[in-house]
């Protein structure tokens, strides 16, 4: 509450969570909330549906009428238009979607916040400057985008400006021009959802034209995503609406995407909606999936920012030993 939430007394703070939440971790945020002086509104709830579908209104009234929201829940709310409308009305939102108490120890509590933030400025920076950028990967990834000139958004965990969301710390993410997606890319840590999948115990690989996808190869677990996605019905889940570079020291491949799209140098593609906040060309669709790239490679401009899952460009490397050796385990 005092260094991610910054909570002034009195403020009224929504903490929910569904099946798939660690009632530990509710519980203990609720109590910070009460113990600084704020009014915690505790809220489970069950969801008949993928991420994505509407929360009940009652709960959406909730969510739009408090100063702060805590999401626990697994099924996260975060592209559906009660969120949105949170925003609209001035909450700020940290999604922190089936953190169990463990997670919240290796990833906040045992994690160097400024070596953190000063890991992920200089990488925004480095990325808000490219143009153009090439991802490899040893398991067969080759993907080739531009980045336009749209935010680069990173996230140190930090919610502390209304009508903003926030995420667990550990991550800088964009949208690329649609258009200019090319290429393959080979999911090999996680996807999520469906369920069933994360974590991936065979790699999927992925083909993009246009950033759209048309193609995916993967054995079994190939199929079962191509029919996850094709069930929907809705030709916007084969978009492609985001990646991102993960970068927090205590994240590990768990099955619980929040934490697997952070792990060290993990490379994310999202697929399906899209957030407005990214101010791409795409919108919201049905739900909205994320895979993870394990050790990727990545050029920007004809210069290495990682290699092999390692971040190596001179702005970088001295700063990555820092954040690694500040794990306070």
């Amino acid at each position: 509450m005092r260094d991610l939430l910054r909570m002034k007394r009195g403020e009224c703070v929504m903490v929910y969570g569904d099946p798939g939440a660690d009632p530990t971790v509710v519980q203990a945020t609720v109590d910070a909330v009460e113990a600084r002086g704020g009014h915690p509104l505790e809220v489970w709830y069950r969801i008949h549906g993928p991420p994505g579908t509407e929360p009940p209104r009652p709960m959406a009234e909730a969510m739009r009428t408090s100063d702060a929201i805590v999401e626990f829940a697994r099924t996260y709310l975060i592209t559906t238009r009660a969120f949105q409308r949170a925003l609209e009305a001035g909450a700020r939102h940290l999604c922190l979607t089936a953190m169990d108490a463990d997670m919240m120890v290796r990833c906040i509590g045992n994690v160097s916040l400024p070596a953190l933030k000063r890991f992920g400025e200089d990488l925004t920076q480095l990325i808000r400057r490219a143009k153009k950028a090439l991802v490899t990967s040893a398991a067969g990834t080759e993907l080739r985008f531009e980045f336009g000139r749209r935010p680069i958004i990173l996230d140190t965990g930090e919610c502390i400006t209304p009508g903003r969301d926030s995420y667990l710390g550990g991550q800088i993410s964009w949208a690329a021009l649609e258009r200019t997606i090319e290429g393959t890319i080979v999911l090999d840590g996680t996807v999520w959802p469906p369920d069933e999948l994360a974590p991936l115990k065979e790699p999927i690989s992925v083909t993009v034209r246009r950033g759209r996808i048309t193609g995916i190869d993967g054995g079994r677990t190939g199929k079962v995503l191509e029919r996850w996605i094709r069930h929907f019905r809705d030709r916007r889940m084969s978009n492609v609406a985001h990646f991102c570079l993960g970068f927090n020291p205590g994240a590990q491949i768990t099955g619980r995407i929040l934490e697997d799209e952070r792990s060290f140098g993990a490379f994310v593609t999202g697929i399906g909606s899209q957030q407005a906040s990214f101010r791409g060309g795409y919108t919201l669709a049905r739900s909205h999936l994320d895979g993870v790239t394990l050790r990727p490679t990545v050029v920007c401009d004809g210069v290495e920012i990682e290699r092999d899952g390692s971040f190596v460009h001179p702005a970088l490397a001295s700063l990555q030993g820092e954040l690694l050796a500040g794990r306070r385990y």
